[in-house]
C-alpha cells in the first residue's frame, strides 16, 4: 500500500482536477487523455467518475493501470528577486503516479460514491434533494450514462521544484515575490 506524503495530499486535495492518461496506445499512436475531478478518499486510493463513453474508459478496460497527474501550484522565478537567481525559471509541485482502475459495477455503489464526490466537491449542495423518489428517473438515467471508478496506487512519483538548492535567503525572496505576484498557492509551499 502507498501512503502519500502531507505534501502531496496537498497538491491532490487542492488541484483535484487531474489529467488520467490510459496506457493503452491508440491508432494515432497516442494514449487516451482526458481530464477529471478526483476526490482523495482516506484509503488513499482516488474516487471519480467519467462519461460512460468517454474513450478512456473503454480503453483503460483492456489494460486497466492508468497514469494520473495532478498538476500543483507552479509559476515564474525572475532573477530580479535574488542575487544568486542568475536566470529565469520556473518552479512548480507536481504528483504523478500510476494506478489500477476498479469500474463500480453496482447502482447502489455507484449512487453512494457520487453523493460522496458531490459532498466532496459541493459541501454545502444537500445530495438528498436530488436523490429523492420523485426524481428516481433522472437518478437512473445519471447513473446509467456515467462510470464510476476508483484508482488504487502502485507507484507515486512526486516532483516539488522550488529551488531547493538555493539558500534559505533567496527562497525566502522568492516566497515574498510570489505572494506579491498572486502565487500564494506556489508562495505557501516555497520554503518545502
Amino acid at each position: 500500500m502507498i501512503n502519500l506524503t502531507v505534501e502531496e495530499k496537498t497538491i491532490i486535495e487542492s488541484h483535484a482536477f487531474a489529467q488520467i492518461l490510459s496506457s493503452n496506445i491508440r491508432d494515432s499512436g497516442f494514449a487516451e487523455l482526458v481530464y477529471c475531478p478526483l476526490q482523495l478518499m482516506e484509503n488513499d486510493s482516488l474516487l471519480g467518475h467519467l462519461s460512460a463513453n468517454n474513450p478512456l474508459i473503454k480503453a483503460a478496460t483492456e489494460n486497466s493501470e492508468v497514469k494520473v497527474i495532478f498538476s500543483g501550484p507552479h509559476g515564474y522565478i525572475s532573477p530580479r528577486w535574488h542575487k544568486e537567481q542568475i536566470v529565469p525559471t520556473w518552479n512548480y509541485a507536481t504528483v504523478s503516479m500510476t494506478c489500477r482502475l476498479n469500474i463500480v459495477e453496482n447502482s447502489d455503489d455507484k449512487l453512494k460514491a457520487m453523493e460522496m464526490i458531490s459532498h466532496y466537491f459541493d459541501p454545502q449542495w444537500d445530495f438528498s434533494n436530488f436523490n429523492q423518489a420523485g426524481n428516481t428517473k433522472m437518478v437512473q438515467q445519471m447513473l446509467a450514462a456515467i462510470t464510476v471508478f476508483t484508482l488504487d496506487m502502485i507507484e507515486v512519483n512526486s516532483k516539488f521544484k522550488l529551488s531547493q538548492n538555493r539558500s534559505i535567503d533567496c527562497r525566502t525572496a522568492f516566497q515574498k515575490n510570489l505572494y506579491l505576484t498572486g502565487y500564494n498557492d506556489l508562495a505557501e509551499i516555497q520554503l518545502l
